[in-house]
């Protein structure tokens, strides 16, 4: 019984770190939501990250990054165009 408990305890572990993990590192799907809200936007790592190649984690995002996830973790259009482009973010 103790050995079903632990392996079900390290189940959830990992799915709950994966799901963390995933939330805060852009894909296409936010790339694709970003161009959807400014067409014709040339899009980096940095429009969002402070550093060329961020890793998965949300410690490297700089002030824009930071306003769309406390904005709306899964950001959609209309987060991006409430914030409007990164080039023109107002902190």
């Amino acid at each position: 019984m103790d050995h079903k408990v632990r392996v079900f305890a390290g189940f959830i572990s990992t799915l709950v770190f994966l799901s963390c993990a995933t939330q805060a590192y852009a894909n296409i799907k936010e790339i694709k939501v970003y161009k959807e809200a400014f067409p014709g936007a040339q899009i980096k790592c940095a429009l969002c990250h402070s550093v060329a190649m961020p890793k998965k984690d949300a410690a490297g995002l700089n002030s824009y990054g930071q306003a769309v996830i406390a904005t709306n973790p899964q950001p959609t259009a209309e987060t991006f165009k409430q914030l409007g482009k990164a080039e023109d973010f107002k902190k």
